[in-house]
């Protein structure tokens, strides 16, 4: 059984000097995350009663949930984050009690204000407050029989709010009083300082609540207790299944759950790998965590995709990670204009290391006067006739295909593309309604890449967002 009062850490500020604005970092009580008290998964049937018992890291977990609303689960991390935050900011005050807006704890939580935001924040908050857990710890007597230690409690003692009907389910106001009251259990430990940090710059980029749920847990069972950080993470993948509160137990199924929170760990630069040894349910997956020098493996994989030699990718990467994806869309943006480029990765390397030499739009691009405003990018450009009818004919081919194939040839350039410009909601939209038919994605990739080209590519976003149904 892990304590959940540890000795308060002191920590001194400098009062002589004035620095630079720094987001304060993002705190989480390790117990929390580590006991596997939430799911993961972002829907999950009404269970009054659940247990989850494993072992990770040479501890072992027993843990006993019961909630008339079920249990908590996929955005309920994100609120639970939004909240330690908002305590921690106001003092950790010694009643337990923070008081609040909907609105402040949908911001401290990143989550995206929208129509069912604050009927989410609801919802959570009153599964949260409406759920027990025991955490047991045990052993065997000399005549076999087991004996346990139970620490029973809660994360939420009292909830005060203001709520309103609507046409679909009753949500908070978004700027009313919001009161709750942490356990005492939950409260002491944070003053305690029995925390870890979370990075934020991982945090909002990773778009789907069962990712960012996955990134706490897998982050919580990365220190030791004596809080050193180790690199990688050996977890029994039906153990993992268990502090992940994943439902499914065909080990097929329990990686299926796993691969898409995977894949965003990894572009978010936060994996730097992962490994997956055995067969079945005795497979064993291993987190390889990357370092603060590293380079981002999403870059890396994103040049190699285009090319790039694997040692090329890397130095990229590392030396000019904020060049690289522009840099491809830019090549993205010749090659839809049906420019005929005899050397992509040469051209996309030199355009990362030498963005003086072209008229690249964005942060790239260089300064007027410091380059010839006529210049054309390098690699040999020729033949424009024969490549529109070669850039037509693809295209047409492309639009041939069904919405699924599309998507899966187009999205990912799309994607790039618009990255900056639309939120996490708005790609899902816009990803659903191309692999359905709705919306055409190779006729979106290619206007986008035009638009970017000729610098329209705003008057492509609004228009598309009219599309989708977001544009305010």
């Amino acid at each position: 059984m892990f304590s959940f009062i540890f000795e308060q850490r002191r920590k001194t500020t400098s009062m002589y000097r004035k620095k630079p604005f720094q987001p304060p970092p993002l705190l989480t009580e390790r117990n929390l995350d580590r006991l596997g008290f939430f799911s993961i998964q972002t829907r999950l049937p009404l269970e009054p009663v659940w247990e989850s018992q494993f072992q990770v890291g040479g501890r072992t977990v027993h843990v006993h949930g019961e909630g008339t609303r079920g249990r908590p689960h996929g955005a309920d991390t994100d609120i639970m984050l939004g909240i330690e935050q908002l305590f921690i900011a106001q003092g950790s005050p010694e009643d337990n009690w923070l008081h609040t807006t909907p609105n402040a704890l949908r911001e401290a939580a990143m989550m995206v204000k929208n129509g069912r935001a604050f009927h989410r924040i609801r919802e959570g908050l009153l599964r949260v407050w409406a759920t027990g857990f025991i955490v047991r710890e045990g052993w065997v007597d000399p005549t076999g029989r087991p004996i346990r230690f139970n620490a029973a409690f809660r994360l939420f003692e009292e909830l005060r709010y203001w709520d309103k009907e609507t046409n679909d389910l009753p949500e908070l106001l978004p700027d009313a009083r919001l009161s709750v009251r942490l356990s005492h259990q939950l409260a002491s430990s944070i003053r305690a300082g029995y925390t870890h940090a979370l990075r934020r710059e991982v945090l909002t980029h990773l778009e789907q609540p069962h990712s960012r749920a996955l990134y706490r847990l897998t982050e919580a069972h990365r220190y030791a207790d004596d809080g050193t950080i180790v690199r990688t993470l050996h977890v029994p993948l039906m153990d993992w299944r268990e502090a992940c509160g994943i439902r499914e137990e065909r080990a097929s199924k329990v990686m299926r759950a796993l691969d898409a929170a995977h894949e965003e760990l990894a572009a978010a630069g936060y994996l730097a790998d992962l490994h997956v040894s055995g067969r079945g349910q005795h497979q064993h997956l291993e987190y390889v965590f990357r370092q603060e020098n590293d380079p981002d493996p999403a870059l890396v994989r994103l040049l190699r995709e285009y090319r790039v030699g694997a040692p090329r990718a890397v130095q990229l990467s590392t030396e000019f990670p904020g060049r690289v994806e522009e840099a491809v869309a830019y090549y993205e943006s010749l090659r839809r204009q049906g420019k005929v480029v005899r050397n992509p990765p040469g051209l996309i390397a030199d355009i990362i290391t030498h963005p003086e030499k072209y008229e690249l739009p964005g942060h790239l691009a260089t300064p007027p006067g410091d380059h010839d405003q006529d210049a054309q990018p390098a690699g040999a450009l020729h033949s424009e006739v024969r490549a529109q009818e070669e850039h037509e004919a693809r295209l047409t081919a492309q639009l041939a295909l069904p919405p699924e194939r599309q998507w899966k040839e187009t999205g990912a350039t799309l994607l790039l593309l618009l990255k900056k410009a639309l939120g996490a909601e708005e790609k899902a939209a816009l990803e659903a309604r191309c692999r359905s038919g709705d919306l055409l994605a190779a006729r979106l990739a290619h206007d986008a890449a035009r638009a970017a080209a000729t610098l329209r590519l705003q008057d492509f976003v609004d228009d598309l967002k009219g599309k989708l149904g977001t544009r305010p």
